[in-house]
């Protein structure tokens, strides 16, 4: 899906001197002159702490847009925990199914400027009723469960079958305590009544998702793990408005569309717009529809192309795809390129138009985008991230699936392209940024500024370093192990790490210690390079290596001989050591190179070729 750091709220000198706008243009998080005057259309009053309305971007995506509740949610939970009785663990208490009723009065946007920023003057509406069907996992009773949902939606009522429920509310958390306790074992239909006015629904377009849509369970940790259920979704809305939701569409009458998801999901959204008309394609069968407004579908059968070869690639790499029916909506996706739900993804009008700013327009960009979002019906939305790392579970596995779908489908060459910007982002992030938080660290506590760059960029190469350890084969067949297993489930970090050993039949603690509960970073150089010939014809040439960095990672070093053919040996450098690396070749050798295929992430990679002297 996409999870996005808020941009929302600088003024105009701020914006100019923001990193975002410096980078210009980051492929994990699409930032340029239009995204930096479009995120002030979103206040701190109007986008703190929405769930989700926000995701990140495509390469864009999310997970879920970065809240404060979080802290709140950890204030709550020492105030309100009895050690007795309350959700200790999110495996107390799961939903098995929704079954949610929506109605809305989209109005026209309207907006004005205050101090240098744009915010919204009109807001449509919202009225619903959610049935949460909820099962209790613990051993022992549970009294209290905690809710993510928006404090723009003012809850009317919510009973449980058998049990006095009160609630309390604070921000986007919702608290719910049962009297008596739901015992264990015990599945108990919980409905919600509501209404209010959130973001975004509007004649122009209409965006709704999880949170504001109707409230789901929420971790300490921010995940939604706990919702993996059946959803079915009614939703009624004005005449002549075109709406996607996630699902199968089951029935269609009037105003009133109903969908089903066909399989456990963890959230749903809704989207569409007023002038937005429906094309139908079927690819790689499955049926797919396009929401687009007349005039602006320059793009769209291209777009469509790459959805539909996205779907096959992902289908052959782990499974069949989950859904019969895929929807694609253009609109303006806050502060993100596009979001992707189950069967359901919002990609950037611009895209469709073919209008991005620079060199944005270009195929491996666009299909990056396609496919990061395709992604997300894999993850989180059928292998759903739990617990520490959850959002790297979700967004650096979609950036770097969508990377793998690039250099299959698009050749290797447009690979390099978007892996090397990758590379400059983090970059970036290393050079700049005074903290930098280890990926385990991030949580929508914090998931903003450096974190939001180190989940997609540093995110996405902790698995290409991965690939590069253990293998192209091996690194596939577990990633289609690991899907698989997992799929319908959560899983958390430890449940991928030890699916990667099992087919690989390696440990590697070592390497999720360093980077993703550590933060390394090396820098490898080669500060000395001899070579001499040999009695019988042939070259020794020895390179002295040194990491003037942290960690300890397999590298290559690649001895370059006269006609271009590389000879590669392989070394361990430990952190601020050096280690002494000799090739024999039959052709004199001219330079020296660390890493030459890029495999590890490195802090400078200017430094890491030497001629031979």
């Amino acid at each position: 899906m996409g999870i996005l750091p808020p941009v929302e709220g600088l003024n105009d000198e701020q914006s100019k001197n923001s990193p975002e706008r410096a980078a210009d243009v980051w492929p994990g998080w699409r930032v340029t002159d239009e995204r930096a005057f479009l995120a002030k259309m979103f206040s701190d009053d109007e986008l703190r702490g929405k769930p989700s309305q926000a995701r990140v971007s495509g390469l864009v995506s999310l997970v879920r847009s970065p809240w404060p509740t979080i802290l709140i949610i950890c204030l709550v939970l020492a105030v309100y925990r009895d050690p007795a009785l309350s959700q200790i663990t999110l495996d107390d208490l799961v939903i098995r199914a929704f079954d949610i009723s929506i109605s809305i009065a989209p109005v026209p946007l309207k907006y004005n400027f205050e101090g240098g920023q744009l915010r919204f003057t009109s807001r449509g509406s919202l009225r619903g009723t959610t049935t949460a069907m909820v099962e209790v996992t613990s051993p022992s009773p549970v009294a209290i469960a905690r809710f993510s949902f928006d404090s723009d939606v003012t809850l009317k009522s919510v009973t449980a079958l058998g049990h006095n429920v009160a609630s309390k509310r604070r921000r986007d958390t919702l608290m719910l305590t049962f009297t008596p306790p739901l015992s264990p074992g015990a599945k108990v239909p919980v409905t919600f009544v509501y209404e209010g006015q959130p973001l975004y629904i509007f004649d122009e377009f209409v965006l709704v998702s999880e949170g504001s849509l109707y409230p789901l369970l929420i971790s300490p940790f921010g995940d939604f793990s706990a919702n993996l259920g059946r959803v079915k979704l009614k939703l009624t809305a004005p005449g002549g408005y075109s709406i996607a939701g996630t699902g199968k569409l089951i029935a269609k009458e009037g105003g009133v569309r109903t969908w089903d998801s066909e399989v456990p999901v963890p959230w749903v959204a809704v989207a569409g717009g007023r002038k937005h008309t429906v094309r139908e394609k079927t690819l790689h069968g499955v049926t797919m529809q396009f929401y687009v407004p007349p005039g602006e579908d320059r793009n769209l059968d291209k777009l469509a192309d790459f959805a539909g070869r996205s779907v096959g690639f992902f289908s052959h790499l782990l499974y069949p795809f989950p859904y019969s029916e895929l929807r694609a909506v253009s609109l303006f996706v806050p502060g993100a390129s596009g979001l992707g739900y189950p069967g359901l993804l919002m990609i950037d009008a611009r895209a469709f138009r073919n209008n991005f700013p620079g060199d944005l327009n270009r195929d491996s960009f666009l299909f990056h985008l396609i496919a990061h979002e395709l992604a997300h019906g894999y993850v989180p939305s059928q292998t759903v991230p739990k617990g520490i790392g959850f959002i790297w579970l979700s967004e650096g596995f979609a950036e770097y699936l969508s990377l793998m779908a690039v250099e299959a489908l698009l050749g290797p060459d447009a690979f390099k392209r978007e892996l090397q910007e990758e590379r400059d982002n983090y970059a970036f992030v290393a050079a700049t940024a005074t903290t930098e938080p280890s990926i385990a660290a991030i949580t929508f506590a914090n998931y903003h500024g450096p974190a939001t760059w180190v989940i997609y960029a540093k995110g996405s190469l902790v698995l290409h370093m991965l690939r590069g350890v253990l293998g192209d084969e091996l690194f596939k067949n577990g990633l289609a192990a690991y899907f698989s297993t997992f799929r319908g489930r959560a899983a958390r970090v430890a449940d991928f790490q030890t699916t990667m050993e099992r087919v690989s039949g390696q440990s590697l603690g070592w390497f999720f210690d360093q980077w993703i509960n550590e933060k390394v970073l090396p820098d490898y150089t080669i500060t000395r390079v001899t070579s001499l010939p040999t009695p019988d014809g042939a070259f020794q040439t020895t390179a002295t290596v040194r990491n003037l960095g942290t960690g300890q990672m397999p590298v290559e070093v690649g001895f370059v001989m006269d006609g271009g053919d590389v000879q590669i040996q392989k070394a361990e450098i430990p952190s601020s050591g050096e280690v002494t690396v000799t090739a024999m070749t039959q052709k004199p050798v001219k330079q020296v190179e660390v890493d030459p295929k890029k495999w590890v992430i490195q802090k400078d990679y200017k430094n890491d070729v030497a001629p031979v002297r």
